[in-house]
């Protein structure tokens, strides 16, 4: 009888299964079905087919499209998706695979899509992505290891890559070729992220190419996991929160009974926002102590956190257990501070969730390849002052610093802009043109005119061949005459004017080159620094050349300057 039973339900399986698959089998055909008539329907729009060689990316397959230009690319890519429903992941073909590529059907003999893109020359090169970010001196500098001759070698990428118009313009997902001989990577290795190109309205990260399997990351990590945590302790630190990474930490469960956590195992983060975070490397926490965590309160939270994340990745996963704060890629120089303002190159950004206007960054993040690319301690020392602070490290080996640079400068000049009497006096002393104040000048004589007559000027300063007299009050014409008929040169300001407006004609009545508006301390073109200085001034053209402003300059700013440009500033 149990023989039967076991008999009888077994045949039932076997017919449910049977059903089940006929069932299925009409979905699929359906599926076909619907494909192909999307297919006919886009007969009538010129169109090519191509299939997938080894190693090809969407980006580079619409690049070698013939005739292609790059402000068509964006839309090219859109229109390859719209021809290719079933590529539900444009970033994962398979060798083989078949698309639908717009524009008009060539001869198999024009158009040959598998090859690589013609190079105009004999120099051996390698194919490389463009990530977002990118600029060709830093795909130089990081992949070729390049940091002189910048020109020759721009040259050179201008001439493997014909399409390139702009050396300063090129976009996220974009292919170009790279000399090749000049970089760690293996021979005819294409860089480029295994996520491939997505549509241009989304954003590759590339905090997670450290996060890929070996084989299809190109980027060697060699940083230890303990510099990995120093790093990310220091920067923790930086933003006043804390990370204990020795001892024991217990969280009480119950009146009874609490929980001991070994820090040098799970490390502990502590923010400021009073959230506490456990990072679990190697994710070695059990589904029980998950639920007790996820059971204690909104402000505790487990990090899984993976061997193969970068300092990056475990910093957004830390974040991203927070209300409060947020790493995002820096897109443009931040800016930081007024007067003057100094614009720094980072990577990251580590900023507070805010709506209030108050400056919500709290940390800028940068990688270092060089210790010669290091910013100066004055900028890093500046931007502190503001309650920005700038944490740079190798991705290799970890946090970098350099001592703090010492300059000698006598006390910054200022020039007294309550009296302009004595702002004049002070200008004309700072640019070695003589003056004297109170200054009896004749008008009349006795011999000459049977009477004595002079008018008090408020300074005389002396020019080549010439006396320029200069009064802070208006005089009679017939004074003024005389005046010049004598040989001398009359300047009139006023102490309702600003200094700034006083200056300028003190400038000019004197003959010395100036110029004023809003300057900016930069670097050479051919070697970017990866900072630059702001501010609105007067530039005058002494030697060395002088900077007026009328702000306090940073101490160390200000010997900054002085050692990179040669420049003095002046302050009134």
């Amino acid at each position: 009888m149990r023989n039967k039973i076991l008999l009888n339900f077994i045949i039932l399986l076997t017919s449910a299964l049977v059903c089940s698959a006929q069932a299925n089998h009409p979905k699929e055909d359906t599926a076909q079905l619907t494909f192909s008539k999307t297919a006919d329907n886009r007969q009538k729009s010129p169109r090519s087919s191509y299939t997938v060689q080894p190693g090809d990316v969407l980006s580079s397959i619409i690049c070698r499209i013939p005739g292609i230009k790059q402000k068509d690319i964006p839309r090219y890519y859109r229109m390859t998706r719209e021809l290719n429903p079933h590529l539900t992941h444009p970033d994962k073909l398979y060798a083989g695979q078949t698309l639908y590529l717009p524009g008009k059907s060539l001869p198999k003999k024009t158009i040959s899509l598998s090859a690589k893109p013609p190079v105009p020359d004999s120099t051996p090169s390698f194919t490389y992505q463009v990530k977002k970010g990118d600029n060709l001196v830093r795909i130089l500098h990081r992949e070729l290891q390049i940091s002189n001759s910048s020109q020759q070698m721009l040259r050179t990428i201008q001439t493997l890559n014909p399409s390139i118009k702009n050396i300063n313009r090129i976009y996220a997902g974009q292919v170009i070729r790279l000399p090749q001989g000049q970089t760690t990577s293996k021979p005819g290795e294409q860089k480029i992220p295994s996520s491939g190109m997505i549509d241009d309205s989304e954003e590759i990260d590339p905090s997670l190419s450290q996060s890929i399997p070996a084989e299809s990351s190109k980027q060697t990590i060699t940083m230890t996991p303990a510099t990995k945590l120093a790093v990310i302790k220091h920067i923790i630190r930086q933003m006043n929160g804390n990370m204990i990474t020795s001892g024991k930490y217990y969280l009480p469960i119950t009146k009874t009974e609490q929980l001991t956590i070994e820090c040098s195992v799970m490390p502990v983060v502590e923010l400021d926002d009073s959230t506490t975070l456990f990072l679990d490397f190697a994710n070695r926490s059990g589904s029980h102590l998950i639920k007790i965590f996820s059971n204690y309160g909104k402000n505790y939270s487990l990090v899984p956190i993976d061997e193969k994340d970068n300092v990056i990745a475990i910093l957004s996963k830390i974040f991203n257990k927070t209300k409060t704060f947020e790493i995002t890629k820096a897109q443009n120089p931040v800016m930081v501070g007024s007067f003057p303002s100094v614009y720094v190159i980072l990577d990251w950004l580590i900023s507070r969730k805010t709506s209030k206007p108050t400056f919500p960054k709290t940390q800028g993040l940068r990688f270092i390849e060089e210790t010669n690319s290091l910013l100066p301690r004055a900028v890093v020392s500046f931007t502190r002052t503001h309650s920005f602070v700038i944490t740079e490290f190798s991705p290799e080996t970890g946090l970098i610093d350099k001592p703090e640079e010492i300059y000698s400068l006598p006390p910054m000049k200022v020039l007294p802009r309550e009296s302009t009497k004595n702002f004049a006096y002070e200008l004309l002393t700072y640019l070695n043109l003589p003056a004297e104040k109170d200054v009896d000048v004749g008008i009349f004589n006795t011999e000459r005119d049977g009477f004595q007559l002079s008018v008090k000027a408020d300074l005389v300063a002396t020019r080549p061949n010439k006396k320029i007299l200069i009064f802070l009050r208006s005089l009679p014409p017939q004074f003024i005459e005389i005046l010049n008929k004598t040989g001398n040169e009359l300047l009139f300001l006023s102490p309702q004017d600003p200094p700034a407006q006083n200056m300028e004609k003190i400038l000019r009545s004197f003959q010395v080159a100036f110029a004023s508006g809003y300057f900016t301390l930069s670097g050479p073109s051919d070697h970017p620094f990866p900072y630059s200085i702001g501010f609105q001034g007067t530039k005058i053209k002494t030697d060395p050349i002088t900077y007026v402003v009328d702000f306090d300059m940073h101490q160390k700013l200000r010997g900054l300057i002085k050692e990179v440009w040669s420049a003095n500033m002046v302050r009134y």
